[in-house]
């Protein structure tokens, strides 16, 4: 689908948006809580969906490798005993999930999903006809023995 630059990035909008945060205050200075948890979930994300080195992704955070570490092991911790960082990190990773599906989806031709969806109304119509028959047969049923 992307690079790792590309998956780093879409990562860090999915995080800003699931937090209320903005970028560059993820990204930012600061240990607030708040922060630091948004940084956390960015970087175990980035752990899980990329090849990226913890070299790279300190580099992607403006942190040291220690950091980066250091996040890994924050992240274990929190899993064992935060529930709203753990709906958190969850929420996040399944939406980059849902966006690489949905990116792949996109890739098949209009063309064959338009054959699909007709195949699909033919068969609904068709279901509807025999389940319609079946009806009126149980119908007719329960009058000649009713």
């Amino acid at each position: 689908m992307e690079n790792d630059d590309e998956v780093s990035e879409v990562l860090l909008k999915i995080v800003s948006l699931k937090t209320g945060i903005e970028r560059d205050d993820i990204l930012e200075a600061n240990r607030k809580r708040k922060f630091v948890l948004a940084r956390c979930v960015y970087v175990n994300l980035m752990h899980l969906f990329t090849d990226l080195s913890e070299m790279d992704i300190s580099k992607k955070i403006q942190k040291d490798r220690a950091t980066v570490y250091h996040m890994y092991k924050v992240h274990d911790d929190l899993t064992s005993v935060d529930k709203n960082y753990v709906k958190l990190f969850r929420d996040c990773s399944d939406k980059y999930v849902a966006m690489v599906c949905t990116a792949k989806y996109m890739l098949i031709e209009p063309a064959i999903l338009m054959e699909r969806i007709r195949k699909a109304e033919l068969e609904i119509k068709e279901l509807k006809e025999l389940l319609t028959m079946r009806l009126s047969i149980q119908s007719n049923d329960e009058l000649v023995t009713g």
